[in-house]
């Protein structure tokens, strides 16, 4: 009886050691951080740089221009821009009638539409004015249309990791330098 209660318990005590053996890799230690201090300037902020090909419309593109947008006529002509640009509507068999409907680059597509979205909540809101939000919104356009033509993939992952918060996906809009080619 002695023998069995004695064998009872190593088995149990080595059954218990090797759990927790086999559990440690899923299980990270957890190192006490006391005191540690971030440098905000060793943080590398990127930045891109594209080409534009985008000129400020004329007085006259804007009377014509039969479109609006909430944040103005500027807005307007470049947001058509933007949507004759970014979307294509191509043939899905020569000669069927039928249409398929392709974005190019989706992420800053997709950005610029929930930037527009929240921008015009805001105004709705009073909580920016309408000039204010009109400049925000020419640059995002802006830099769209530029990006385009560009390798844009750091961009574009950088927008894809930002996608749930508009005052970020600005600040990665902002961090874009354009470079007229006029």
């Amino acid at each position: 009886m002695k023998k069995k209660f004695i064998l009872t318990v190593a088995f149990l005590s080595i059954s218990l050691f090797a759990q927790q053996m086999w559990a440690m890799p899923f299980y990270p230690v957890r190192d006490k951080k006391e005191n540690v201090k971030t440098d905000a300037s060793s943080a590398k902020v990127e930045t891109w740089e594209f080409y534009s090909t985008v000129e400020t419309p004329s007085s006259e593109e804007l009377a014509a221009l039969v479109s609006n947008h909430k944040l103005g006529k500027k807005v307007a002509f470049l947001y058509d821009s933007f949507k004759d640009t970014y979307v294509v509507k191509e043939e899905v068999v020569p000669g069927d009638p039928t249409r398929r409907t392709v974005i190019r680059k989706p992420e800053i597509y997709n950005a610029v539409r929930t930037i527009e979205k929240e921008l015009n909540r805001q105004v709705r809101k009073d909580l920016l004015p309408q000039d204010k939000a009109e400049q925000e919104f020419t640059g995002v356009l802006k830099v769209a249309l530029a990006a385009i033509d560009s390798d844009t993939e750091s961009f574009e992952t950088a927008l894809q990791e930002n996608k749930k918060d508009v005052s970020h996906l600005l600040g990665v809009f902002r961090r874009v330098s354009l470079k007229s080619i006029y």
